[in-house]
């Protein structure tokens, strides 16, 4: 009877291990599906961190915005030629019947200083320059019509004060520009007699004129110009100290020069 029951049981021990052993071999098997299942989301995890990080750890670099190409203080110089008349009126008629007009011509050479500011592509700007000048015109002494001969006018220096504003495309700058001029002029009469007479006088006046400037390189340009200059009558006396002339002057230049501005290839970071 001790052996019969013994064998249920033995045969109920087999049994539940057999079950233990289908469980743990499922178990076993869901636990590898697993880690198979997020391997690779631990081999990306890594990754994904040091990209992170990396893009944490990245400066920014600078938006870097140049300066307007106009921009900036400026020198030069330049040289050119020029053409015009002086007018001659005698109230009284001591020294001219009527009006005599003289015709004069010659070339001048000299230096400019200026600044200019861009606003998109509006730059406006202020410019001074002085010129030697050699712009001269005379009629000989002639004995049979002495009143109106042995005259002569010369432009020694010019000098002018200016405002300027103009419209830029891309390197290429077309502007009109307007001032104050001013002029040293030497008027003889009785030119080629032995009492010449000489009237140097310093005169005031305005001028107007337009331009192109191409820039050769960020800081260099060069420029063609035209400008006129008017000088209005003023009295001087060519004849006796009683008795006076109004002389009136005006010039047409054209001049070629070249600028150097400081400031054209600064630049501006912005972050």
């Amino acid at each position: 009877m001790k052996h019969a029951t013994l064998a249920p049981k033995i045969h109920s021990d087999i049994l539940k291990d057999h079950l233990m052993t289908i469980s743990l071999s499922r178990s076993a098997r869901r636990f590898l599906s697993c880690v198979a299942a997020a391997t690779p989301l631990l081999a990306a995890m890594p990754l994904t961190a040091t990209s992170a990080n990396a893009a944490d750890m990245t400066v920014k670099a600078p938006v870097v915005a140049p300066v307007p190409l106009w921009n900036g203080f400026y020198i030069g110089a330049h040289g050119g030629y020029g053409m015009g008349s002086s007018r001659l009126v005698d109230p009284s008629f001591a020294f001219a019947q009527d009006r005599f007009t003289m015709d004069t011509k010659g070339a001048l050479a000299g230096a400019q200083v200026g600044a200019n500011w861009q606003f998109d592509n509006i730059v406006v700007g202020a410019e001074l320059d002085l010129s030697w000048a050699s712009i001269k015109g005379n009629r000989p002494f002639d004995p049979a019509n002495p009143i109106l001969s042995g005259l002569s006018v010369s432009y020694q220096a010019l000098a002018t004060g200016t405002g300027r504003i103009g419209y830029a495309f891309d390197n290429v700058l077309a502007y009109a520009k307007g001032g104050v001029a001013w002029a040293n002029v030497a008027y003889q009469a009785y030119v080629g007699t032995f009492a010449p007479l000489d009237v140097n006088h310093q005169r005031t006046g305005l001028t107007g004129g337009v331009g192109l400037e191409y820039a050769l390189t960020s800081n260099l340009s060069a420029r063609l110009e035209y400008d006129y200059l008017y000088f209005g009558p003023a009295a001087i006396a060519l004849n006796t100290r009683i008795s006076t002339q109004n002389v009136d002057h005006d010039l047409h230049l054209v001049k070629l020069g070249v600028n150097y501005r400081f400031n054209g290839d600064a630049i501006v970071a912005r972050y």
